[in-house]
């Protein structure tokens, strides 16, 4: 298992040329287990915050939906205590045609790195770990030759234009693993809980809640490549606990990590019951 000194360090790299083709890219994982803490206060230990509504629709349908709509048959979703309820939500609300994988967290306590960790193995070594039955559609998806992923979460909103600009740097600029960021700092609601990142030239110099000094947020989008999965197996056998943004720093020291700009899209984290207020306001 490689430890992250032992992982070539980005600087000994040859550098990265714009691709002017868009590789296989069929798999979205999305990640949602999380115990919902900060709704389960207002509303008790039973709130499933992806069954939350924006524009009619629960919020994992709609995630579900966006990301098939960006030609992905497959989709990973990365469950937590609260996978059967999110299993019935599916099977009752998901009307496409992505083959679903369900992966169970049981060690949530170890944070949503973890999860990413779990869902890159499924993502590339096929493995069901899925305990439920009835799923709506096959839980089991075979290895596969893909060089890179989707990653979001469950959580997050985002509009027609914000996917669109996905599309557009898939087609036109993807070069590696990529961070889709935010640049009008001034509009992001709760701005002292958002992930801030500092990038250059397009590619990510440092990211997180602290940052003193930053020029866009992180949007909690990202397009993932193989590589990640060397970092969060290190990472797991290094860190009880890690976040997805301990992985991409983890990533930043031995590969170049990018980052790509929308700012003419809409999107909304909803951490909290104030954030989906704020979800609700902006997509009415």
């Amino acid at each position: 298992m490689p430890q992250p000194d032992s992982i070539p360090s980005a600087q000994n790299l040859p550098p990265q040329t714009p691709r002017t083709s868009t590789p296989a890219l069929r798999t979205g994982i999305i990640l949602a287990a999380g115990n919902n803490e900060r709704f389960q206060r207002h509303y008790g230990s039973d709130f499933v915050k992806q069954r939350l509504q924006i524009e009619k629709q629960p919020l994992l349908i709609r995630i579900m939906d966006q990301l098939e709509s960006l030609d992905c048959s497959r989709l990973i979703i990365v469950a937590g205590n609260h996978a059967p309820a999110l299993q019935e939500l599916t099977a009752s609300k998901y009307t496409g045609n992505a083959k679903l994988t369900w992966v169970t967290n049981t060690s949530i306590e170890r944070a949503n790195g973890y999860s990413l960790h779990l869902g890159l193995q499924a993502w590339l070594q096929g493995t069901n770990t899925e305990p439920y039955q009835n799923l709506k559609s096959t839980s089991a998806i075979e290895p596969n030759t893909e060089s890179y992923c989707h990653l979001v979460m469950s959580d997050h909103v985002y509009d027609e234009a914000f996917t669109k600009g996905v599309q557009d740097h898939l087609r036109n600029n993807l070069q590696g693993s990529t961070l889709f960021v935010d640049s009008k700092t001034d509009q992001i609601f709760d701005l002292d809980d958002a992930t801030k990142v500092q990038h250059e030239n397009g590619c990510l110099v440092s990211l997180g809640k602290s940052l003193m000094s930053y020029n866009a947020i992180d949007t909690g989008w990202f397009i993932l490549d193989k590589k990640c999965k060397e970092i969060t197996e290190a990472l797991e056998q290094h860190q009880r606990q890690f976040g997805v943004s301990s992985v991409v720093e983890a990533y930043l020291k031995h590969y170049p990590f990018y980052c790509q700009s929308i700012d003419s899209g809409l999107w909304q984290d909803v951490d909290n019951p104030a954030m989906f207020e704020a979800a609700q306001e902006l997509f009415s």
